[in-house]
């Protein structure tokens, strides 16, 4: 059984694949929650096979879902005792089916 943060970051995974574009290789996805949880900012590039960069936009509806599972990621470190975190940066290799994860705190 997998924890729930990596069971989080594979569900962002997969609304990233379902919505970056075709040719994406790599897919990076760069999001600073607010505090309260009320508000946050993306940023999404994909990386083609060239080694291309292009952004992104992802339909409202799933910023919201994304926002959602922010909120429920930063929940579950703070119940493991750890602080929150502000920025979220979510790289997905596309080909090898992994994903890494920087968290910065303030």
């Amino acid at each position: 059984m997998q924890s729930r943060d990596i069971e989080i970051c594979n569900r962002i995974g997969q609304l990233l694949y379902d919505t970056a574009p075709d040719t994406a290789r790599k897919i990076v996805m760069r999001a600073k929650l607010a505090p309260e949880g009320d508000a946050v900012r993306f940023e999404f590039d994909s990386i083609n096979e060239s080694g291309e960069a292009n952004w992104f936009l992802a339909p409202t509806n799933v910023n919201s879902e994304l926002m959602n599972l922010l909120n429920e990621h930063r929940d579950f470190f703070v119940s493991q005792n750890q602080p929150p975190w502000r920025e979220f940066n979510f790289t997905m290799d596309v080909e090898a089916e992994k994903f890494s994860l920087k968290l910065n705190y303030d």
